[in-house]
């Protein structure tokens, strides 16, 4: 397909997959009489948006203050800590978060004891003159028992999964591209994606889509900017900087339309949540090399896709 300017549009698609894992966890929850809420879990905050989701699971199934939560994660104090990669943090700590609301509503029936307090659980504490209620939770996956829970405690890493004993469980996605070669410069652009992924339940779709759009522009990097440079005397990084290290910018950045299929896999979890950070990512240079195959007729196989790759 040619535009009017000769510029060449070629469309691509190709898909991704991502094992869904999960690690055991340690949380603690205390609702506090003088209106405040703190969560604290293993595990850490890159920038993923856990603490969103744990929020989502506590505010729809406790009747506290959503602006005086407290989420603390990395607290070495309450938990031990693991290692948060593979996408298994939210696998990991929201079915924790959602346990743990549970139990606390049992121990605040158990309180009350079938008398009638009116208010959320802030104000009933105040009126039994409780200044706190707290539970905490060992949440262990699927397959997984006090020997995991042990190997936590000592810092060690205690995974499962893809492979279960009954089951085998992936995230996946599809990356749905349109590029544009100009015809002169031979410049390759990215006006528009869209991409659909299965992640199981979404616990908080705005940060969803916020890492599905990350990872395609990541995927958009990997395939027409970025590249490390190795001195070969040495072995040393030559453009170990944002000045030499080429990535996308918004002026490289089209349109991103994400959706998911948001069907909850009930195997892995009682949320039926599973992990989305990496898989995002996953296939969208390859869904930009077939746009450029449908466009220009020449099957690139080494990235970044370069200008000279088109001439």
């Amino acid at each position: 397909m040619t535009l009017p300017d000769g510029t060449q549009v070629g469309w691509g698609v190709a898909s991704g997959a991502y094992p869904g894992s999960a690690h055991p966890n340690i949380v603690t929850l205390r609702v506090n009489a003088d209106g405040t809420t703190r969560f604290a879990a293993a595990g850490h905050e890159m920038g993923q948006g856990i603490r969103s989701t744990i929020e989502q699971v506590l505010v729809r199934e406790l009747a506290i203050d959503p602006l005086k939560l407290e989420i603390a994660i990395g607290d070495t104090s309450v938990a031990p800590q693991h290692t948060t990669a593979g996408s298994w943090g939210t696998a990991s700590v929201v079915p924790a978060a959602a346990e743990a609301a549970a139990k606390l509503n049992v121990a605040m029936a158990a309180l009350l004891a079938g008398r009638q307090v009116a208010g959320n659980l802030h104000r009933q504490l105040a009126t039994v003159r409780r200044p706190s209620l707290q539970v905490e939770v060992e949440h262990v996956a699927v397959d997984q028992g006090p020997k995991d829970l042990a190997t936590l405690r000592k810092g060690g890493m205690a995974l499962v999964g893809p492979d279960y004993s009954t089951f085998t469980t992936y995230s996946y996605i599809a990356h749905f591209v349109e590029v544009h070669v100009e015809p002169g410069t031979r410049r390759v652009r990215v006006p528009r994606v869209v991409s659909i992924a299965d992640c199981g339940r979404v616990i908080s779709p705005r940060t969803a889509e916020s890492q599905v759009r990350g990872g395609v522009i990541w995927g958009i990097g990997a395939a027409l900017r970025e590249a490390t440079e190795v001195d070969p005397r040495y072995g040393g990084w030559l453009n170990n900087d944002l000045a030499d290290y080429v990535v996308p910018v918004n002026a490289d950045i089209g349109s991103i339309d994400v959706g998911f299929i948001d069907r909850p896999d009930p195997l892995i979890n009682a949320l039926g949540a599973k992990g989305l950070g990496e898989v995002a990512m996953t296939g969208c240079a390859g869904a930009i090399a077939n746009a450029i195959h449908h466009a220009t007729g020449k099957r690139l196989r080494e990235m970044p896709f370069r200008i000279e790759d088109l001439l």
